[in-house]
């Protein structure tokens, strides 16, 4: 699991991407899960950065989901239509 806190904008999510792919990179990882309880706001390039991750972990055979949204980040990844696409239930919680 990866513990996500704080904003996730322009400025960090090239850090955030960094942090995904090695996790999910590492030859032990079937599965990882961001758990975004802490996350107050993301931008578009935060969506960027999660579809990436979501892409690479499918070519890789592995599963990506996230956890604990709420507030701003779930609104934004609702209205979108891009929280369907990871596996996640109606609490917030990875499923």
């Amino acid at each position: 699991m990866a513990v996500i806190s704080g904003r996730i904008t322009i400025d960090s999510s090239p850090d955030l991407r960094t942090l995904l792919l090695q996790r999910l990179a590492m030859p032990d990882c079937e599965s990882l899960t961001a758990d975004l309880t802490n996350v107050d706001y993301v931008d578009t390039s935060a969506l960027a950065v999660l579809l990436e991750v979501l892409k690479s972990a499918h070519n890789l055979n592995k599963r990506f989901r996230l956890g604990g949204l709420r507030g701003h980040p779930r609104y934004l990844l609702e209205t979108t239509h891009i929280l369907q696409l990871f596996n996640e239930d109606a609490n917030g919680q990875a499923a």
